[in-house]
């Protein structure tokens, strides 16, 4: 067989599916499409990055300050961390730690 085999409902047998079964009975309309979580998160993180890089296209400096902001804004808790890490340890273990 070639084909679809199963066609659509009209919009009218809907309707008319309401009035005839109970006020209990869930309606089923076939075919109702649902997409994958992971479609629509790749979709939202792709029209993401598409207004980022428009953005930084027409407005360069405007963005690179809101960049600068950020990264300031996500570093904060990090430095406060090894601030606080660098008051516990002795000297000498920071010394350690930190050497390149």
């Amino acid at each position: 067989e070639k084909g679809v085999m199963f066609h659509p409902y009209t919009a009218g047998t809907e309707d008319m599916d309401r009035e005839l079964l109970p006020s209990f009975h869930d309606v089923s309309v076939y075919p109702r499409k649902e997409l994958p979580f992971f479609l629509v998160f790749t979709a939202g993180l792709c029209m993401f990055t598409l207004s980022l890089a428009l953005l930084t296209h027409f407005y360069p400096v405007f963005m690179g300050e809101l960049a600068r902001i950020a990264l300031e804004y996500f570093a904060t808790p990090f430095s406060v961390i090894a601030e606080h890490l660098q008051a516990l340890l002795p000297q000498q273990i920071w010394n350690l730690l930190t050497r390149t």
